[in-house]
């Protein structure tokens, strides 16, 4: 059934309803030329109806998607409901390269929660993240992230026709999404536009140096013999431009701290500063956040062919901190303590780009006098990859969006949903339920079952059967790290002095 007309600073949207939400699909939020910043799209009279996906943001396997109308967005809201409603504002994951809002369907978390959920598109790989300004092209940096904010610009001034309250707007987003999460959570233009935070799966470094980005951009251009003239690059087809950015991937893996060529940017002008000195200044002390990995992030990255480059240059970098002795120490005390089922190698990669990294956020936004909560998705879903991988990077995404008792299909993503076992269930309604209530209250969960993350006790809620919650900063493994860390900073101070 279609819903009435909803009236949006660009023309009235028609969706459809059904089992007592309403869903908005492929709302145009904005139009951009290619390696231009996003604009207003064009304004329009008469009822638009959006009730089918609009085109996915051009990326591989889907390069014949248009380019200027890929920035849509996605609203679920619940019907009849008498009072604005907290929002859940989520940016999809997938390396910055793939993906798009279509793969998350938020009927059933706007029915639960009662919420309103929005799920955006924003310009993916060389169109969203390839950094040009230095090379002529005015405007293009951080594309994507502007992208990112036009979409919370628009949520913000359009959401209370859609039942929602502007003033209650949770910022989330997984893997890439919860990178975009934690640098558009520091932006001055954003400040007072969303109320909470939610990052699961963030890799260990969010942002990019811009010499970094400046050297991907120079390499581009020399493999498309366009070092002379920039601008040709803004009319080269698609599939040509997508395959240049692939083979200088292949070449300059190995020579970034994340092992990816793309992502934000700290260009010094739409981010201006490291985010994470922004957090811990206690810019963001009235932000709540919550921060969340998986147990077991990098097995899915292992078992890839070939293995991720972000393995290597993980290893890499922990060598290059605390030198090969320190590594070899590591990775003994990892084996000396492995679960019967689990990968000492695997683990510690984890720790060093997920886990630690987002503890360490954690503890910087909990020093600044902001209150965040942090959590391990420990459940393995009978859903594959993680019913042979185990609680692998996207684990908890998996249960977030499942609408129970079964997950859901991930059209662009190529993976099929199904049906839910008793024990996916359990641990799904209760993160669920937890996201729900931290997107409606800025608290996860009371403070008697899951408490606030604080120093020195350092709380960490494990998402598994049951729920429990256990002490981050216990365990061989933690003083291992903490020992090593504060031989590599006492160095670095003898060398500055």
């Amino acid at each position: 059934m279609l819903t009435n007309a909803v009236p949006t600073a660009n023309g009235p949207v028609i969706g459809a309803e059904q089992e007592a939400v309403r869903a908005f699909k492929g709302v145009p939020f904005a139009t951009a030329r290619r390696f231009a910043r996003a604009m207003p799209p064009p304004a329009w009279t008469e009822p638009r109806r959006c009730t089918d996906y609009g085109a996915y943001a051009p990326q591989p396997g889907h390069l014949d998607q248009a380019e200027e109308s890929c920035l849509s967005l996605n609203v679920w809201t619940p019907a009849g409901v008498d009072r604005p409603l907290p929002v859940m504002f989520f940016i999809h994951g997938g390396a910055f390269v793939t993906g798009g809002g279509a793969d998350y369907d938020g009927a059933f978390l706007a029915k639960h929660g009662p919420a309103v959920i929005v799920t955006i598109n924003y310009r993916l790989g060389p169109l969203g993240f390839l950094q040009l300004h230095r090379h002529g092209l005015g405007e293009a940096n951080n594309l994507a992230l502007q992208d990112a904010l036009a979409a919370l610009d628009w949520v913000h001034a359009n959401i209370a026709n859609f039942g929602g309250d502007p003033d209650a707007i949770t910022l989330s987003g997984q893997s890439a999404g919860a990178s975009m999460v934690i640098a558009l959570a520091t932006l001055p233009q954003a400040r007072g536009k969303f109320s909470r935070a939610l990052a699961l799966s963030a890799p260990g470094r969010n942002i990019m140096s811009a010499d970094h980005a400046d050297e991907v951009a120079r390499r581009v251009l020399d493999e498309l013999e366009l070092a002379r003239d920039p601008a040709a690059i803004a009319s080269v087809a698609l599939p040509k431009l997508f395959a240049a950015v692939e083979r200088v991937g292949r070449r300059l893996a190995d020579e970034t701290e994340s092992g990816t060529v793309f992502g934000p940017v700290l260009d010094g002008t739409v981010i201006a500063r490291e985010p994470r000195d922004v957090f811990a200044d206690g810019s963001l002390r009235d932000i709540p956040l919550w921060l969340g990995s998986c147990r077991d992030e990098m097995v899915m990255f292992l078992k890839s062919t070939p293995p991720a480059a972000m393995i290597r240059t993980t290893e890499r970098n922990v060598r290059a901190a605390f030198g090969d002795a320190g590594w070899e120490r590591l990775l003994s005390d990892y084996r000396a303590t492995a679960r019967v089922d689990e990968d000492p190698y695997e683990a510690l990669l984890s720790d060093a780009f997920w886990h630690r990294p987002m503890a360490d956020l954690a503890r910087l936004h909990a020093a600044a006098g902001g209150a965040v909560w942090l959590s391990r998705f420990d459940h393995r879903p009978a859903l594959e990859p993680f019913l042979s991988q185990g609680p692998t990077h996207g684990a908890d995404n998996a249960c977030l969006w499942a609408h129970l008792p079964d997950f859901i299909d991930r059209p662009i993503l190529k993976r099929k949903g199904g049906p839910m076992t008793p024990a996916d269930i359990d641990v799904a309604a209760r993160f669920q339920a937890s996201l729900l209530r931290f997107v409606t209250s800025g608290v996860p969960d009371v403070a008697e079952a899951w408490p606030r993350f604080e120093l020195p006790q350092e709380p960490l809620a494990i998402f598994g059967q049951p729920f429990h919650i256990v002490p981050l900063n216990e365990g061989v493994r933690s003083r291992l790290w903490v020992e090593l860390s504060a031989s590599d900073n006492n160095k670095k101070m003898r060398e500055a002095g």
